[in-house]
C-alpha cells in the first residue's frame, strides 16, 4: 500500500495530538521526495529521529499504527 502526501500529514496530525511534549522528525528517502512533490507517494515512512525522541515516537507510533511500514 502507498502512502502519499495527505496521508503522510494525517499521520503527523495522528501523532502530534498524542504526544506529551514536542519531538523532532526528520523526512528521508522517499518520504522526503513526497513531501517535497517529487514524487507521488511511498511504499513506507522514512524518518531520523534525534536521540532525545526516540522514546516518545515509538510511544505514540504503538498507540496510532499507521498502516504503513515506519522506518526510525
Amino acid at each position: 500500500m502507498s502512502c502519499d502526501k495527505s496521508a503522510l500529514f494525517e499521520l503527523l496530525e495522528v501523532l502530534n495530538e498524542d504526544l506529551t511534549k514536542k519531538i523532532t522528525l526528520i523526512a528521508v528517502g522517499g518520504t522526503a521526495m513526497t513531501l517535497q512533490d517529487l514524487k507521488p507517494s511511498t511504499i513506507d515512512i522514512d524518518l531520523t529521529i534525534p536521540s532525545d525522541d526516540p522514546t516518545e515516537f515509538n510511544r505514540v507510533l504503538k498507540n496510532n499504527p499507521p498502516g504503513f511500514r515506519v522506518d526510525r
